[in-house]
């Protein structure tokens, strides 16, 4: 009798400890229901409806592990991150040996403490220039990333540039066209999906799409107002104007979007440039290596030189990056300097330890840059590669991959939206196919596509939530002022809608693209003492949760932010919903105060929004280009399913890993088959 016993022992605690969909009796039948009906909400992105059946289902049937799971990253997708952490937890403490939850747990405290804060990046790997068979590189110069994390190397000595995938795998090898061929390209930029390259022989700017194909040059040899003799850096500012230092005249000339020129910018007295060299433009400020005066030179936007930087210890600075608020200069004989422009310290880099400890000399770098996920790369001239360096506290943590909702309206065709963050929080872009896998029902699905990003980024959604109050509508002319470059810049399919921030929360304007319409409602509206910014967040969040594309919500105020007006909803809750949806949140002020953009800070921040004072001089100007470059980074991964469909109302369950860079992630979900049409 013991074995027949033991068999029962472990064949029940199979079903109680596991994360499958259970075997309901017959008075459990209404919690399979309520369960089938949250699941379902919850792949319509109807969150707040899922989270109401998955409770229900778990007080009908105590130990529904699987309900308690996905009302778990309901939780979390509603902005409550505490009581995600509560049913984890809970969890847990039943499925002892449970990875996928223990790591859940792991991410999602790191995630409540405000992401891992751990910037220590240690060496990740060597990508050699003589080892890429077909993608040779000589004498890298300079490296650069597009919006899906490619990167892209150009190299002198063999006149061509690499284009690299997020994996750092080679994928393409630019050479130029027949009569625009690539001869000595020195520094490189990218915007607007196209790739900018300095050719310091050609005299010429050459731009490229993302594919290699030549599309056209600006400049040509010549000292006049557009030409150049041995152009050396590039950059743009945030409205798209592209500064060239032209170091064979002595001078760095910007040009606007268009590629027309703009502006000569040579210094003078003991401030004239000598040689300039890699160029950055931050905080409305350019920063030029003064080459043959050993220092930067930071200008203004009219050219004027507002700061000298320099230090004994430099050569030959040759590039100049300012990346998280840390500038790096690359020395081409001294090494790689950084200066935190919070704590104003220098430190410098000559070598660094590889995997086994061994010093590496930086020989002579040329250029530093950090990739959309936090990833920095050195650029080493004589050595013919470049090193590629990551924050160490990645390198042992899974990525936190989450099930957002699986499309099930096509069926058989199945559409399953994920997103993959590391231990920062940042979405980790430019995963390709080949990193994902698709279990349905613990078999592997093989043949699956993943959706393109530009298919996913054709329209934008923004939500505008104003302050309810008469100092706004007094201001309404430096309003509309302020927004008219934004909504002249809507394209077909974008959408906004305007809620109104008072005593109570209202939807004024489902779907616009007036300003005319915008200020009217905000003029006629009756103005109220207090403002609900809190309830009008969560129904602004809740619309755009079921969008696809860049998204973002606006908040128009006058004065600072109160605790009264998030009495309903924290300020805590609106951040994490926003931040689990990747929504950023932006503070328009019509009133410049200090005080007030400080009390926003705490919204701002941490959804990588933005406080722009509305002076028709500032950031305004370049807000929609900003908000559509924040592009929707999930992944959607579709597959066509085997499941009969006969089999109506049948729990399919899903679970989806990934690999990226030798990180690994997971998530379980599911959905019912649906009826048919």
């Amino acid at each position: 009798m013991r074995k027949p016993a033991l068999l029962l022992f472990l064949f029940l605690s199979t079903q109680i400890l596991s994360l499958d969909f259970p075997n309901f009796m017959l008075v459990e039948e209404p919690a399979k229901e309520e369960f089938k009906r949250g699941l379902v909400y919850k792949n319509l992105r109807q969150y707040s409806a899922a989270k109401e059946r998955f409770q229900k289902a778990i007080n009908l049937k105590k130990n529904f592990h699987l309900a308690r799971y996905e009302l778990a990253g309901t939780y979390y997708l509603l902005g409550e991150w505490e009581e995600a952490l509560d049913e984890l937890e809970t969890l847990s403490s039943n499925l002892k040996n449970n990875l996928i939850v223990q790591n859940k747990i792991e991410a999602l405290r790191i995630s409540i403490a405000g992401g891992s804060s751990d910037k220590e990046r240690v060496f990740f790997k060597t990508i050699d220039g003589d080892e890429q068979r077909g993608y040779r590189f000589r004498n890298p110069t300079d490296i650069v990333f597009d919006e899906d994390n490619n990167s892209y190397l150009s190299a002198i000595g063999s006149s061509n540039i690499i284009k690299f995938n997020a994996e750092g795998t080679p994928i393409s090898n630019f050479r130029g066209g027949i009569t625009r061929k690539i001869e000595k390209p020195v520094s490189l930029a990218y915007y607007n999906h196209k790739l900018f390259s300095a050719d310091f022989i050609r005299d010429e700017i050459q731009v490229f799409d993302n594919k290699g194909s030549f599309l056209y040059s600006i400049g040509g040899p010549g000292s006049e107002p557009g030409k150049f003799r041995g152009p050396s850096g590039l950059c743009f500012d945030s409205s798209g104007n592209l500064y060239v230092s032209d170091s064979g005249n002595n001078r760095i000339q910007k040009f606007n979007e268009a590629g027309k020129f703009e502006l000569e910018i040579t210094g003078s007295g003991r401030d004239r440039i000598k040689n300039p060299s890699g160029l950055a433009f931050h905080n409305q400020l350019l920063y030029a290596i003064d080459k043959d005066n050993k220092r930067i030179l930071v200008f203004d936007e009219d050219g004027n030189v507002t700061q000298r930087i320099q230090k004994q210890e430099w050569v030959k600075p040759r590039n100049i990056r300012i990346l998280e608020n840390q500038m790096y200069l690359s020395d081409e004989i001294s090494g790689i300097w950084t200066y935190s422009l919070n704590l104003g310290e220098w430190k410098i880099i000559p070598s660094f330890r590889d995997k086994k400890g061994v010093y590496r000399i930086l020989t002579r770098p040329f250029a530093t840059n950090m990739d959309k996920t936090g990833n920095l790369y050195f650029v080493d001239y004589a050595r013919h590669r470049f090193d590629l360096f990551t924050q160490k506290n990645l390198l042992y943590t899974n990525m936190d991959l989450k099930i957002e909702s699986v499309d099930t309206t096509d069926f058989p065709d199945i559409h399953v939206y994920t997103r993959v963050r590391n231990r920062s929080g940042k979405d980790i872009i430019g995963i390709d196919r080949l990193g994902f896998r698709i279990y349905e029902n613990d078999n592997m699905t093989p043949l699956f596509s993943l959706a393109r990003k530009e298919k996913l980024n054709e329209k934008l959604q923004v939500s505008i939530v104003f302050e309810n109050s008469d100092l706004l509508k007094k201001q309404l002319v430096t309003l509309e002022n302020g927004l008219f470059p934004f909504f002249k810049s809507l394209r077909k399919g974008d959408k906004i809608s305007l809620y109104r921030a008072g005593k109570d929360s209202s939807l004024l304007l489902p779907e616009t693209v007036s300003i005319r319409d915008i200020l009217a409602k905000i003029r006629d509206s009756s103005s109220d003492e207090k403002y609900n910014f809190g309830k009008s967040s969560i129904a602004a969040l809740q619309k755009l949760s079921m969008e696809i594309g860049p998204k973002a919500i606006f908040y128009i105020v006058t004065k600072e932010s109160m605790d009264d007006g998030f009495y309903q909803y924290q300020r805590k809750r609106v951040v994490d919903y926003a931040k689990a949806h990747g929504i950023p949140i932006y503070v328009l002020s019509v009133i410049d105060s200090k005080s007030i953009q400080d009390s926003w800070s705490e919204i701002v921040e941490p959804t990588a929004g933005k406080y722009i004072y509305l002076d028709g001089e500032g950031d305004e100007k370049s807000l929609y280009e900003t908000i559509r470059n924040q592009m929707d980074l999930r992944y959607v991964l579709s597959y066509k399913t085997d499941i009969n469909p006969e089999l109506i109302n049948r729990y399919i369950k899903l679970v989806v890993d990934v690999n990226h860079r030798g990180v690994k992630g997971k998530d379980l979900g599911g959905y019912f088959v649906p009826e048919k049409n």
